[in-house]
C-alpha cells in the first residue's frame, strides 16, 4: 500500500468511527481533516466531493460488515447461519473499532438519509439496507429449501421480522440495560427461527 492509499484508508477508517458515534450526515471534509490531523486539501484529494466521501465511507463499511459479520457466520446449517448473523451483526461496529456502544453506521446512514431530500448518498444508503433485507430474505429461503423452516412460512416476512428485531434492539438496548435486551434479543431470536 503506498502513501495515498494509507492516507485514505486512515480517512475511511476515521469515518467508519465517526460515523459509528454520531452518524454519517456529520461527517464534513472539516470533521475527517480534524480527526486524521490533515489539511482540507489533503482529505479532499481523494474524494471529488462531500458526498462522494460519503459514498466512499459507507461503501468501505459495507465491505467491512461483510467481511466481519456476514464471512464468519457462513456455516453449512442455513438456520444457524442466520443465528449467527443477528448474534455477530449485535455491536459488531464496536468490536471492529474495539469501543463499546457504537451503533451500525448502515442503520445510522439509512435512518439519517430517510427523509430528506433525494441524493446520491441517500440512495446509496437506502440500496444497502436493501441488499442486507434481500440477504437475510435468501438465507429463510435456502432454510425453507433445506427444510430447515416450514415450507409454508412467510419468507418476506420473516426476513422483515429479523431486521425489525435487530433495529428494535438497537432502539432499546440502552434503555433496557445491556444485559435484559441481549437476553431478550436472543429469546426472540429463537422464536422466530423456531418458526
Amino acid at each position: 500500500m503506498n502513501k495515498g492509499e494509507r492516507t485514505r484508508q486512515h480517512i475511511l477508517d476515521a469515518g467508519f468511527k465517526h460515523s459509528s458515534q454520531y452518524g454519517l450526515a456529520d461527517i464534513t471534509i472539516g470533521t475527517l481533516s480534524k480527526l486524521c490531523n490533515l489539511s482540507r486539501t489533503g482529505v479532499i484529494s481523494h474524494f471529488q466531493d462531500k458526498e462522494s466521501m460519503q459514498m466512499a465511507i459507507l461503501e468501505y463499511i459495507e465491505q467491512q460488515f461483510m467481511q466481519q459479520v456476514l464471512v464468519p457466520t457462513r456455516q453449512h446449517n442455513t438456520v444457524a447461519r442466520i443465528e449467527a448473523l443477528m448474534l455477530t451483526w449485535n455491536d459488531w461496529a464496536g468490536r471492529v473499532m474495539g469501543e463499546s456502544g457504537m451503533g451500525c453506521p448502515l442503520i445510522k446512514a439509512a435512518v439519517e438519509y430517510q427523509n430528506r431530500p433525494d441524493s446520491p448518498v441517500r440512495q446509496f444508503a437506502l440500496a444497502q439496507q436493501a441488499r442486507l433485507l434481500s440477504y437475510l430474505q435468501r438465507q429463510v429461503a435456502k432454510a425453507v429449501e433445506q427444510q430447515q423452516l416450514p415450507a409454508d412460512i412467510n419468507q418476506a416476512g420473516l426476513a422483515y421480522e429479523l431486521y425489525s428485531l435487530y433495529l428494535g434492539h438497537l432502539l432499546l438496548r440502552d434503555s433496557l440495560g445491556k444485559e435484559q435486551a441481549a437476553l431478550l434479543y436472543r429469546q426472540s431470536l429463537k422464536k422466530l427461527l423456531a418458526a
